[in-house]
């Protein structure tokens, strides 16, 4: 630890804002683009609080993730941890570099710090993600917030489990209980969005359990007053308005007169049109109100008006237009009005589905992450007590940092606003306490709205702070970052230019430059790659023609060109060194094909990659193989199974090896295998099947993967490294459920399949491997070398519409006739919102490069080789182009802009940093080898079970059931008395008899007599004395046997131990003769206990019959004979059938 805490180094100094920023003594809204040290800024705020102390257990720290918030944490504890060790100089350093004293008492307190924080109330500073903060919450107030106490949070597998049970469960009851209208609605739905849609929409209409509740029912009628629809049936409003009375048939008449006028093909076309509709009745001509429509509409609904297409009258564009319009009119009544009746029913099966939803929820305990937030905030708004709930927290938090501010959402901000409330109830006196709040975040990097995040949030949060600061008088700082410490002024260049030629308007920014300053002040560079185009190959390549042609040539050429600097040792220039594997990040859009087919030509052109950064639990081929065996264990004639199990790294067959062994394969593949093929072949198959119904999940895969098949090392062998994570977390999985279920193998397999677990790599922990991962996904990662696959993607091709909410409410994605009235306004500022965070996400993209950052894509058949403007890879051409950035010649991309900025810059000196040499080691020999079985310990005897029911003793009569009652009595009385003054012995023994219900007074007397005789006699007074243990536990080894058990008074002298035991049995033995061997056996098995544990001292055993009672001493010879040893089973010292010497000869 000593030699970590030496290198650690010196952290940098403060500047500017940065500084202001920092000082504990004032609000801050702080506003850090990316790059510029925010997270620097942070943790140096929380080290002057700690400085200045403030106590670690009055700091919260929220941010948006855990990897977030696990980072802001280490970096905290790790300075803190260095600072104990740390000399002088270098802790003055520090110190002066955050703006603190730095005195030898000053030093004292900082190398006090770390020791303070782990020894704090609560443990330490609170960093956590706010759902992690509500959940804390919650579970101090669970009766306050309306919750079980005890809960728990529901996983993504529990959650999706608990989804689907309840949707099944609601159209059961629904079915059994003749719900029509439920049913309805759940069809309408599912037609209308699918299985997984419809799904999705029920799983929005939960989280929003509060606001569907409060609507009317029926919803139809309500739902048509907000739309402005007419009263009445929607169709017979459409009749009539299709009647002669209503329709203008003047200008339809004057139409039809002007093309047949015009006597042209299409006029005459028209008019036939026009004519069928008009010998219609009204309900018809309603029906066929679209076909009408398309006599002066194209298809996609606008006028017909070119030359050639309209008969040459002046007065034909009038007419059509009136007619155009006013069809046009009543043709968006009706699709709202059937837009309306859908989301009435899709409102009615959420409603009812959320309550059931709920209701599911209670019952198992637990809630939602939704839940955490919604609940976490009502609590602390409620009426009545929520005053006390913040009084209390206000006891604990005296600063608040709220990392990230621009991903949290409104309700979050509502929870941030109450635990701050109080910090501005008064002004800030001299001397008095200052409470703060701190909050960082980027406008242009919130890229979360489809969690329901929005910048605006950000923006009306800032308002609100500012109008409490002002009201109390305290200071509040707003302030920014521009000095990007990450980025070299060549990447920058191309960042602001794309930002300005944009315009900052579009990322839903203030207007005005966005400008970055570029502290990393080494060459760089920015090449956009030629886009690859459609058409290019005529070769599906077999196995890969579900990828589109251009898609697979990109991939190839970002291996290529990798695989080329890697080799050819280009240099980081920024670091002095060549690049290698782990310095580049890949950033695409979507984990789509494209991003599949990149790391399977890294992993051809041998480069390191980590794969893609999330992935469907059961989509790796590690996860498949590995449940192949375990389908193969349940159910060995799935001939499909077990040939993927076949050639799968597990058992390690070829493709044409599986071939040639199925010649002559009559009925099913396993018989064919048992019949045809040596037991050689076949032994691994057969030890999947040996163990399948006597192992659990996770010991049956631990065992393939860990056991003589070496499954693990085959996987990864032929997998790649990237195949560890899918194993790990399929084990956490198994482990999971044998928690919560039957663990049979069978259970497991239909428990996976119907669960969606997404695997989520750590991206900053992925050694010197290349990553891959989505713009999302990099969000608070760099890299100095940073590609950009699909940067030709055409935004309009992917607007989403299946988020919308419309008064609270979530709605169904309205289709484009159905964009009209509240709905059209609603889709259309949904489509401004998210064009806005699509800049944005550009934004980031581009900054997470260091040093380098390439631009990339590929056009498909329909774009015809022309880059979509809207597309980011149009928005950096453009901006390329305009800093005058030519396109250059390329071996590998036919052609590249590359832009390396304005001036010349010195790169970083040489890294002399060399890899510690180490020795090739041999593997050893017991390395592959199973573990030695371990020796396993004989199960301890019990001499202290009951042996009682060894004896055939008869039917209890009366009066045996009154002496077993004496014995009883007489026993607890043995255990009682002696520790009772001898003169009060009588009057305490009789009345606790009383007690137990011994009327009788003359039988009370009588058993106290017997009681005190044994307890007084001379020869065992001893045992009953102060010395003596009662109900004393031992324990020991006697040969390889364990002995354990209880005995009812010991007593350890100087040169001898006494043992007595206790019997309540309804006889008593009148001889020694008589004793029951169980209990000589018993017996000897203490004794034999004790002359383990007391070797020189003579032990001395005794058998007291309580119903009696008796006093039996058990000689020492009797005892040697019945010695544990003698009898091999190691059972409850049970009598053997027969006695020696009884035995048939």
């Amino acid at each position: 630890m000593a030699a970590t805490m030496a290198k650690a180094r010196p952290l940098q100094k403060l500047l500017g804002n940065q500084a202001q920023a920092a000082a504990p003594d004032a609000h801050v809204w702080l506003s850090a683009s990316a790059g510029t040290g925010k997270t620097h800024v942070l943790t140096a705020r929380v080290f002057r609080l700690l400085l200045q102390g403030v106590r670690p257990e009055n700091i919260l720290c929220l941010t948006f993730t855990k990897a977030g918030a696990a980072e802001m944490a280490d970096r905290i504890h790790d300075r803190l941890a260095a600072w104990v060790q740390m000399d002088g100089p270098s802790l003055a350093k520090d110190l002066i570099a955050l703006g603190e004293d730095h005195t030898p008492e000053a030093q004292d307190n900082a190398r006090r710090l770390f020791a303070e924080v782990l020894e704090s109330t609560g443990g330490g500073l609170r960093i956590q993600t706010i759902h992690g903060f509500c959940q804390q919450l919650l579970t101090a107030f669970p009766l306050e917030a309306d919750l079980v106490p005890g809960f728990r949070p529901l996983d993504q597998r529990e959650q999706s489990a608990l989804a689907r049970q309840t949707l099944a469960d609601m159209a059961v009851r629904a079915q059994e209980q003749g719900d029509s209208a439920l049913i309805g609605a759940l069809q309408a739905i599912s037609l209308r969005l699918g299985e997984g849609g419809a799904e999705h929409f029920l799983l929005r209409c939960a989280a929003r359990v509060d606001a569907l509740a409060a609507l009317p029912d029926p919803i139809a009628p309500w739902l048509a007053g907000q739309f402005d629809l007419p009263e009445g049936d929607i169709d017979q409003w459409l009749a009539d308005q299709c009647s002669d009375d209503v329709f203008d048939m003047r200008t339809l008449s004057a139409l039809v007169a002007a093309n047949v006028a015009w006597g042209k093909g299409r006029g005459l076309e028209r008019c036939d049109r026009i004519a069928a509709w008009r010998a219609a009745d009204p309900t018809t001509r309603a029906a066929t109100l679209a076909d009408l429509h398309r006599a002066w509409a194209k298809t996609d609904g606008d006028l017909i008006e070119a030359k050639g297409w309209v008969p040459p009258d002046d007065g034909y564009g009038a007419l059509s237009t009136r007619l155009h319009t006013r069809c046009a009119e009543l043709l968006a009544t009706k699709a709202r009005a059937d837009y309306a009746a859908l989301l009435a029913q899709g409102l009615h099966a959420g409603r009812a589905y959320a309550m059931a939803y709920a209701e599911g929820k209670r019952l198992a305990g637990a809630v939602d992450f939704e839940d955490l937030i919604a609940r976490a905030a009502r609590l602390l708004e409620q009426d009545g007590i929520a005053e006390w709930i913040r009084y209390k927290l206000d006891q604990r938090i005296d600063h608040i940092l709220v990392d990230e501010a621009q991903d949290t959402n409104a309700a979050q901000w509502r929870i941030v606003r109450t635990l701050a409330e109080e910090f501005f109830a008064s002004e800030w006196e001299a001397g008095e306490k200052v409470r703060t709040i701190f909050t960082v975040g980027d406008f242009k990097q919130a890229i979360f709205g489809f969690q329901g995040t929005s910048p605006a949030n950000f923006a009306a949060a800032q308002i609100l702070f500012q109008r409490d600061a002002d009201q109390s008088g305290h200071r509040l700082h707003d302030l920014s970052l521009d000095h990007s410490f990450r980025s070299t002024p060549a990447v920058l260049d191309v960042v602001d230019r794309t930002i300005a030629t944009l315009d900052a308007g579009r990322l839903g920014l203030e207007p005005g430059d966005v400008r970055h300053i570029s502290a990393n002040l080494h060459p760089g560079e920015v090449q956009l790659w030629k886009p690859v185009i459609a058409g290019l190959s005529d070769d599906a390549e077999g196995e890969e023609n579900w990828a589109a042609d251009q898609e697979r040539k990109l991939a190839e050429n970002i291996a290529r060109q990798i695989k080329s600097w890697i080799d050819n040792g280009l240099m980081l220039e920024s670091r002095g060194r060549p690049v290698r594997a782990g310095d580049i990040m890949i950033l695409v859009r979507r984990r789509n094909e494209l991003a599949r087919l990149i790391v399977a030509r890294l992993y051809e052109e041998n480069v390191a990659v980590a794969g893609i950064d999330r992935l469907r639990l059961n989509a790796p081929l590690a996860v498949r193989d590995l449940l192949a065996a375990l389908r193969f264990a349940v159910q060995p004639e799935d001939d499909l199974n077990l040939a993927g199990l076949l050639v799968s790294p597990l058992i390690g067959w070829t493709q044409d090896d599986l071939m040639t062994r199925l010649i002559g394969r009559r009925g099913g593949l396993w018989r064919h295998l048992t019949r045809s093929l040596d037991d050689g072949l076949l032994q691994p198959l057969r030890d999947l099947l040996s163990v399948a119904d006597f192992s659990t999940p996770y010991r049956y895969l631990e065992a393939i993967l860990s056991g003589p098949m070496d499954g693990r090392r085959r996987l990864i062998a032929r997998l790649g490294t990237e195949a560890a994570d899918p194993i790990e977390e399929l084990l956490n999985a198994a482990l999971g459920f044998e928690q919560d279920d039957h663990p049979s193998l069978q259970r497991f397999i239909d428990w996976f399949d119907r669960g969606e677990v997404d695997i989520v790599r750590d991206a900053a922990a992925q050694g010197d491997n290349l990553r891959l991962l989505t713009v999302h996904g990099a969000k608070g990662l760099q890299a100095p070398i940073v590609i950009l696959a699909d940067a030709c993607l055409d935004p309009d091709a992917g607007n989403r519409m299946d988020g919308l909410e419309w008064n609270g409410l979530p709605i169904l994605p309205p289709r484009k006739p159905e964009r009209q009235g509240p709905i059209g306004d609603l889709a259309e500022e949904a489509a401004r919102v998210e064009r806005q965070e699509h800049w944005r996400l550009l934004y980031v993209a581009l900054t997470r490069a260091e040093e380098r950052l390439v631009v990339a894509g590929s056009l498909g058949p329909a774009a015809k080789g022309q880059v979509k403007p809207e597309s980011w890879y149009g928005a950096v051409e453009a901006a390329m182009e305009s800093l005058g950035a030519p396109w250059e010649d390329d071996q590998i991309w036919g052609q590249v802009r590359r832009w390396r900025g304005t001036e010349h810059l010195p790169a970083a000196k040489a890294d002399t940093e060399v890899g510690e040499a180490r020795d090739s080691v041999a593997e050893p020999t017991w390395l592959r080898q199973p573990a030695p079985v371990e020796a396993r310990p004989p199960r301890p005897l019990a001499p202290s079970a009951a042996v009682e029911d060894d004896q055939p003793y008869p039917p209890p009569t009366p009066a045996m059931r009154a002496a077993a009652d004496r014995g009883r009595w007489l026993h607890s009385l043995f255990e009682r008395l002696p520790a009772v003054p001898t003169d009060r012995r009588r009057d305490a023994a009789d009345r606790w008899l009383a007690q137990q219900g011994a009327d009788d007074a003359a039988l009370r007397q009588e058993v106290i007599d017997q009681a005190l005789r044994v307890i007084d006699a001379p020869d065992f007074a001893g045992l009953f004395g102060p010395d003596a243990l009662a109900e004393a536990p031992i324990a020991a080894v006697v040969g390889e046997a364990v002995i354990a058990g209880t005995v009812d008074r010991l007593c350890v002298g100087a040169d001898r131990v006494q043992i007595v035991d206790f019997k309540t049995g309804r006889v008593a033995p009148l001889t020694l003769a008589e004793v029951p061997i169980a209990h000589i056996r018993q017996m000897a098995a203490y004794v034999a206990a004790l002359q383990v544990i007391f070797p020189d001292r003579a032990i001395e055993a005794g058998l007291l019959y309580s119903s009696a009672p008796r006093l039996i001493t058990l000689p020492p010879a009797l005892l040697a004979t019945h010695k544990p040893g003698f009898v091999p089973a190691q059972e409850n010292l049970p009598l053997p059938p027969v006695e020696p010497g009884e035995q048939a000869s």
